[in-house]
């Protein structure tokens, strides 16, 4: 039986499993098992077993790697736990159908395709690769901050040391690295007591710039996420604020709370009397605490004038209400503290509310902590006297800040010492967090208190080769299409399949090469890598877990800012995915230009609306 005619009878077998799927399968392994036997795998979107197949959810079930890891010819080996698979692929097919009819077999060693009514034998699709780097440009500095400046950025660097300085530019021109170098240069020329910190919005820019100023010798500059420095201002002014952080804050309430319009609604509670305070000590806010969080956000009318304000729907009043309810109840531990502690222990050891609506009970929004600040800061005013200070530093370096909200900026403003400076680094073309509703450069300064700065462009791009400088520029021409080549796939299985395979050749091809799949979003990120990690060393890099240097990172478009890559691919350029929207351009505008060697982009199903 000739292959074709071996995936018409599996194609009527499978009809028999999913009689009304017009695509019961993406692809087909046939395996032969140690002991002889033989059986076909068929992969699909759901598990079915009859008719002498079985069909597998290519992205779940554990013998789905045969078919991603190992090509026709070889000998594959899987651990199942409870037992070992051993044996030979003999084939492995992708298949596509059309309006349920089966148009399209392909293998390694051919493509035949119904063509009128006939099958035919097709030339095999032309799809990209990762191209291996010349061997001569393999080598790299020992890390970005090793490398000579060009004139205007040397020029920033040398800027009187008390001049704040915005530094500006579209990917790649430098501007974190010119941001440390000037950060060197103030650090030189400060005391013994000079303190430094920089601030980034997420824990893989955090780690560069960390590793970039032990380059630079200066580890004793702090380095910090947002969240991780507004918690410990916060917790360090503010004492009765609850230790634990929601996991669930809803995204249209987190907006809501970081949005200018929130001013409004501070300025009416800070006409109302201050909590009493739970301690005295030094440093402590005595005008503000934890059950304003619950006046100011449990008060829906307050709430939706604040909605309206910002121009967010309705619904974020309720959510904020139902959620503030939350967090204000009592936790389960808590309730039944009087219990034996061994009666409250849960199978799994996590917290009994934990994945529960009570699962945020006793918590702190991180959004909250720049919104005690600014009441606190109002209240003082109210009074005559002066707020409660955030720690205070001499030089703050704050990267990607088109990435801050109002009060965040503002609050940042208040950290640097009388006659400190600020060195502010960002890329408005870059700004993808919704919630951070950014307003401009101006405003931007205003917030931090350094509307009198002074202004640097670098125009010199030095990290993207040229058809990606172009792409990206294209991008952010708003209302245009952007060219670029695109690979386009019948469906996910299909580019997963090709996918992996193109990390594996680059692996093996360019051992050295730092590779990043972007996704839009993490949770695509995590079935990707799950497939890459079948094949290739693969590093499932969310919440800044990167694994700096050679090897295939699979992250998502938050995750890579400020970073860069030799090969980058966006497996996602699909319309689902990039709409035609100006969040999604400068989402895609990030991803590619992360890329310093090669960017591919690739889609399953209609192609973004950006693309031409």
């Amino acid at each position: 039986m000739t292959r074709l005619e071996e995936q018409l009878d599996l194609l009527a077998r499978a009809r028999t499993l999913l009689p009304h799927s017009r695509a019961p399968y993406s692809a087909h392994v046939k395996l032969r098992y140690a002991d002889g036997r033989e059986s076909d795998m068929l992969l699909g979107g759901v598990f079915r077993r009859g008719a002498g197949i079985t069909i597998l959810d290519w992205r779940t079930a554990p013998l789905a790697e045969v078919f991603f890891a190992w090509a026709e010819g070889e000998e594959y080996e899987v651990d199942l736990g409870d037992r070992k698979l051993e044996g030979v692929v003999l084939q492995r097919n992708l298949v596509r159908f059309e309006q349920g009819e089966l148009m399209e077999l392909s293998w390694s060693g051919g493509t035949l395709a119904k063509i009128r009514g006939e099958w035919r034998p097709q030339a095999p699709a032309q799809l990209p690769r990762l191209l291996p780097r010349p061997h001569g440009q393999r080598a790299r500095p020992a890390s970005p901050v090793d490398v000579e400046l060009d004139a205007a950025q040397r020029a920033v660097v040398e800027l009187p040391p008390r001049e704040t300085v915005l530094i500006l530019g579209e990917a790649g021109c430098g501007k974190t690295t010119v941001a440390v170098h000037r950060l060197r240069a103030l650090h030189r020329a400060g005391s013994e007591r000079f303190r430094a910190a920089c601030i980034v919005p997420n824990e893989g820019l955090r780690r560069l710039t960390e590793s970039l100023l032990h380059r630079l010798g200066l580890d004793d500059v702090e380095t910090w996420t947002w969240n991780t420095f507004a918690s410990k201002q916060a917790r360090r002014v503010f004492p009765d604020l609850r230790r634990r952080e929601s996991e669930d804050t809803p995204p249209l309430l987190s907006r809501l709370k970081r949005h200018e319009a929130i001013r409004g609604a501070l300025d009416a509670i800070a006409r109302r009397p201050p909590p009493p305070p739970d301690d005295e000590t030094r440093y402590r806010a005595k005008l503000a605490g934890r059950e304003d969080l619950h006046a100011l956000f449990g008060d829906r009318p307050l709430m939706e004038e604040v909605a309206l304000r910002g121009g967010l729907p309705l619904t974020a009043a309720a959510e904020s209400v139902e959620h503030t309810r939350v967090q204000f109840t009592q936790s389960t531990e808590r309730e039944y503290a009087h219990v034996d502690e061994e009666r409250l222990a849960t199978v799994d050891g996590r917290a009994i509310d934990e994945g529960t609506p009570m699962g945020d009970a006793e918590t702190v929004d991180v959004e909250d902590y720049a919104v005690l600040f600014e009441l606190e800061r109002l209240r003082a005013q109210r009074a005559r006297v002066a707020p409660t200070s955030p720690s205070k530093y001499h030089c703050l370096l704050i990267d990607e800040a088109q990435e801050f909200s109002p009060l965040e900026l503002s609050l940042l403003g208040r950290c640097v010492s009388r006659g400190g400076t600020l060195i502010v680094a960002g890329d408005a073309a870059q700004q993808v967090d919704p919630a951070a509703n950014f307003r401009g450069w101006d405003v931007t300064m205003r917030e931090l208190g350094a509307a009198e700065h002074s202004r640097a462009v670098l125009e010199v791009g030095y990290r993207c080769p040229r058809e990606v400088t172009e792409f990206a520029r294209a991008l952010r021409s708003e209302g245009g299409k952007a060219a670029f080549p695109l690979a386009r796939f019948h469906d996910d299985c299909h580019l997963a399949a090709w996918l992996v395979e193109a990390l594996r050749d680059l692996d093996a091809e360019d051992p050295t090469a730092a590779a990043a799949v972007i996704c839009r979003t993490p949770q695509a990120a995590a079935q990707l890598a799950r497939l890459a990690q079948m094949v290739v060393p693969a590093n499932l890099a969310l919440e800044g877990a990167f694994t700096f240097g050679p090897g295939a990172q699979v992250t998502c478009v938050p995750e890579v800012k400020g970073l860069e890559f030799d090969h980058v691919v966006v497996p996602d350029a699909a319309a689902g995915q990039y709409a035609d929207t100006a969040e999604a351009r400068r989402s895609l505008y990030v991803a590619a230009t992360r890329a310093s060697s090669q960017l591919v982009l690739a889609a399953a199903g209609t192609p973004s609306p950006l693309l031409r």
